[in-house]
């Protein structure tokens, strides 16, 4: 089952490279943003995996497909070097292959409890409640500002 999100993530992401159209390209991402928080939850990360879906799919990329409707904005046309696609493409097997080429390291510290790591989030939540408020009205007040601007433009 992992290695089919594994092959439907990455399938999404050629999909988002790929494609010229910003709308298409970007819910390709969503869709494998959405996918990695799956695989990292089946792989009894879940906390991870949520962070994942709601973080990064749920605002990030939601946020960004709203402002690229708002602007409309289109991928700008460029030349094809397949030299330069040569030369990415080597550099990307290069630094897949070679965490797998280094030897094994002995860690020698032992593993945090999970009970402490979970505190770390229970010790400051009022915090981060603070921060996610400041960090959301940022953002609503952005996109305010920028519908603002794009009415104006158009007027």
């Amino acid at each position: 089952m992992s290695v089919l999100i594994l092959f439907l993530a990455i399938v999404l992401a050629v999909m988002s490279l790929g494609s010229r159209n910003t709308v298409p390209a970007v819910l390709a991402f969503i869709g494998m943003m959405f996918l990695l928080g799956i695989y990292y939850i089946f792989l009894n990360e879940k906390l991870l995996g949520l962070f994942q879906i709601f973080v990064y799919t749920g605002g990030i990329v939601v946020l960004t497909l709203f402002g690229v409707t708002v602007i409309g904005a289109k991928f700008p046309k460029f030349n094809i070097r397949p030299w330069a696609a040569a030369t990415v493409t080597i550099a990307i097997i290069g630094l897949i292959i070679v965490p797998f080429l280094l030897p094994d390291t002995q860690v020698y510290e032992k593993a945090i409890p999970l009970k402490e790591q979970v505190e770390v989030f229970t010790k400051h939540y009022s915090e981060m409640v603070i921060f996610m408020a400041v960090v959301a009205a940022s953002v609503l007040y952005g996109s305010i500002r920028m519908l603002h601007t794009v009415k104006s433009e158009k007027d």
